[in-house]
């Protein structure tokens, strides 16, 4: 199905550049060089009988591995998700959802492994940044062990940034009250996006790690393990930069989201219609305000009213679902503000 851009969109999503597409995927990609460098550092911990190092690299991996599969879904796996959270929703309100091809989005029974899997999908940095936190403590205990000071450096670089991508919050700037003073500015920089934090302190840990590799060159270039840690670095370089862009709330494209929720409204719009027409404008404030209040929606609850209310018309008849609810929503600043929920 097509979705229309919103208005005053710089440029539809089929216009970006590869750097652009890559943006969009930027915690996927990341995952895909944590894993690509955590393989070598594991190769390389082995082949040197450095055991807890080897540790460090398959712990990692099993972060990069998350993030990689379960990173930036796609329009299908956000619709299943946000389906799944507004069954949940509507089932603690005591809505009832009318079981037909219309809402089987809204009625399919989800297992534990899909409970797991949305977990993975809700939190893929999080889970990437509590295994490197792990990791991180067993690359210290080798470095100290082993009496190679490069690479407990290396893994106490990794624990902060790790702890700081799990322990600082996600705040978007306040238009109303901007930062003022450049210390106020970098930190309201920071905290848009706390996985800078993480990243550039990984990025510091490039630097540790090369110099471990040269050191294991000069002293034993037979071994060749150092040629792993030199892929590891090179790997990491490349994911330190995506994780650095990635927002922790692990949104899809901009053009996933809105066929994501273009389809979720059209099932919501028939649970609502199958209600008494007494408590259906209510329902429609609540969806609004639930769905307005999940980080990976990205719409004001007055848009999404305007979906539903839009998607409400077709499934009676008045309107025509060729008819884009997007053109509708130049008119959201003259509605009445709608309650979050």
């Amino acid at each position: 199905m097509t979705v229309t851009n919103y208005p005053g969109d710089p440029k539809d999503s089929t216009d970006d550049t590869p750097f652009d597409a890559l943006k969009h995927k930027s915690l996927k990609a990341a995952g895909v060089a944590y894993l690509i460098g955590d393989a070598g550092l594991f190769a390389s911990g082995m082949m040197a009988g450095r055991y807890k190092e080897a540790s460090s690299g398959l712990l990692w991996g099993i972060g990069g591995l998350v993030c990689a599969k379960y990173a930036n879904p796609n329009a299908e796996k956000q619709l299943k998700l946000l389906s799944a959270r507004l069954s949940d929703y509507l089932h603690k309100q005591g809505v009832v959802i009318p079981e037909s091809p219309d809402t089987e989005n809204l009625t399919r029974k989800n297992g534990v492994v899909d409970h797991v899997e949305a977990f993975m999908h809700q939190y893929p940095s999080q889970i990437l940044n509590a295994t490197y936190a792990i990791g991180a403590a067993q690359l210290v205990r080798s470095g100290l062990q082993h009496g190679k000071h490069w690479d407990a450096a290396s893994g106490a670089l990794i624990g902060a940034g790790a702890l700081a991508g799990l322990l600082v919050q996600e705040k978007k700037p306040d238009p109303d009250h901007p930062a003022k003073g450049a210390f106020s500015k970098a930190v309201a920089w920071l905290q848009e996006k706390p996985l800078r934090i993480s990243g550039g302190l990984y990025a510091l840990n490039n630097v540790t790690l090369i110099m471990s590799a040269l050191k294991e060159r000069k002293t034993n270039p037979a071994q060749k393990s150092y040629l792993f840690k030199f892929l590891t670095a090179a790997s990491y370089i490349f994911g330190n930069a995506m994780l650095a862009v990635s927002s922790k709330e692990n949104g899809g494209t901009e053009g996933d989201t809105k066929t994501a929720m273009d389809q979720l409204a059209t099932s919501a719009a028939h649970v609502i219609a199958a209600q008494a027409p007494e408590v259906q404008e209510g329902l429609i404030s609540h969806i609004a305000g639930y769905l307005s209040s999940q980080p990976d929606v990205g719409m004001k609850a007055e848009e999404i009213n305007v979906l539903l209310h839009t998607k409400l018309k077709e499934t009676r008849g008045l309107g025509s679902p060729s008819s884009s609810w997007i053109a509708r929503l130049g008119d959201v600043n003259n509605t009445t503000p709608l309650p979050s929920f």
